[in-house]
């Protein structure tokens, strides 16, 4: 009888990323600027565990196929995220989140059925970003204004992100039953975001969080630098293969903020 199921290790440790990811996400941005907060948001904690645990499973060849996608499926992420932000000025947030999911989704079979090829990927994640550059300019300029009053209690903050973990694992053990497509689908899922974009509207007024949210585009490059990362390095050993790739996304990260606080 197997005592460690890779399955089950890999949905348990992204639940348990995601769950400690979004309490931490929570309490930053009720304590700091929107900007920071979205740059939090955007690194790649969710998504980390996912490919590690992939790593140690698949070949090289299956694993660089794997990254190259995740690249293009970072403009699925900028085509949730400017929809989201366009509707949430003028519709509720179920909707606004509706259409944000939609989007996404559309966005993720464009990804499906590009050549896997890396030009194509990075082609379409860059299109994504000038989409939502033109559709959100000015909005990440309010980024310094607004913040939560009252921050939340900590049992709060911890049940939110019991709730976002519990979700990603079961989304993780669904993802591994259902095939390449759903598996694709499923794993690249913004379940991270979508459980945040549902608690800011009851924390924070909407220019608030459109602002901290068009932030999160621009910190999404970190994911960027945390896949290419993985693409330089393919004869490291897993391990540190993701560590330096994890160091190339926070520094990058850093840097942004930095540039922020500079600008």
């Amino acid at each position: 009888m197997m005592l460690y199921d890779p399955e089950f290790a890999a949905a348990g440790l992204r639940g348990l990323s995601v769950a400690l990811f979004v309490g931490g996400v929570v309490y930053v941005m009720e304590r700091t600027r929107p900007f920071i907060g979205g740059i939090v948001l955007a690194l790649p904690i969710v998504v980390g565990p996912s490919y590690f645990f992939l790593n140690l499973q698949q070949d090289a060849d299956f694993m660089r196929q794997a990254i190259v996608v995740a690249l293009g499926m970072i403009g699925a992420v900028l085509c949730f995220l400017t929809a989201y932000i366009r509707l949430i000025g003028r519709q509720a947030a179920p909707v606004a989140l509706l259409g944000a999911l939609l989007a996404w989704l559309l966005a993720a079979l464009i990804v499906r059925y590009l050549p896997p090829e890396l030009p194509w990927m990075l082609g379409f994640a860059l299109a994504a970003a000038l989409l939502a550059w033109l559709a959100n300019r000015g909005v990440v300029q309010l980024a310094g204004n607004g913040s939560s009053s009252k921050p939340s209690p900590g049992y709060d903050v911890a049940l939110r992100g019991l709730c976002a973990g519990l979700l990603v694992a079961l989304v993780t053990l669904l993802a591994n039953r259902l095939g390449p497509l759903g598996s694709g689908l499923l794993a690249t899922f913004p379940v991270a975001l979508t459980v945040v974009c549902l608690f800011l509207l009851r924390r924070f007024d909407r220019f608030t969080a459109r602002a901290a949210l068009a932030s999160t585009q621009i910190g999404l490059s970190s994911h960027a630098a945390f896949f290419i990362t993985l693409l330089a390095l393919p004869g490291l050993a897993a391990g540190w293969r993701f560590a330096a790739a994890s160091l190339a996304s926070a520094a990058w990260a850093a840097g942004l903020a930095l540039a922020r606080r500079r600008g």
